[in-house]
């Protein structure tokens, strides 16, 4: 954002910020999303001020808008719990609407944004989106733990899924 030197160079940052796509592959109940997404909108809003200060520094016209702003469903989250996924969504719905009044309007909170890159499922086993940046915290549960806290089921598949692993502390198998 600093090294833009001209209004339309500065515009670029933004059309790229706001395409910017995060995933949390254990997103809980979406605290890493929300995190992510008022640290974009800051960033927005400071890219958004950088135009207008280099408009006026420079003397050369402001890009015609309206601007692009950080969207919603750039967030993706994976979770093995259905609860904790709704509980995520909502907390992005909240947290737009927060970030709307500290930054300014972005999409309508109305009718809700399709938060539908936020899903149920296994993101060990299952396949991830395209992403820009990935955030989070693995869940932690000790090679000595998996079997009573997942099942023997679930550590045979680990142990199919990863032949070459072994056994290891379960945030392990995500890298």
């Amino acid at each position: 954002i600093d090294a833009a030197s001209t209004p339309a160079e500065a515009l670029r940052v933004l059309e790229e910020l706001c395409s910017f796509r995060v995933l949390d592959p254990a997103c809980g109940c979406g605290n890493f999303l929300y995190v992510a997404y008022r640290e974009l909108r800051r960033l927005e809003s400071t890219c958004k001020q950088r135009i207008a200060d280099l408009a006026a520094e420079t003397g050369l016209p402001m890009p015609p808008g309206p601007y692009p702003y950080v969207r919603l469903n750039n967030f993706y989250g994976i979770e093995i719990q259905p609860a904790a996924v709704l509980i995520a969504r909502v907390t992005l719905w909240m947290g737009h609407r927060q970030m709307m009044d500290q930054y300014g309007d972005a999409e309508p909170p109305l009718p809700l944004v399709n938060l539908a890159g936020i899903t149920i499922g296994d993101a060990v086993f299952g396949s991830w989106p395209e992403v820009d940046c990935i955030v989070g915290n693995p869940p932690f549960v000790g090679d000595r733990k998996i079997r009573g806290e997942l099942g023997e089921p679930y550590l045979q598949k680990l142990k199919n899924g990863f032949p070459s692993v072994g056994v290891v502390d379960f945030c392990a198998y995500w890298f």
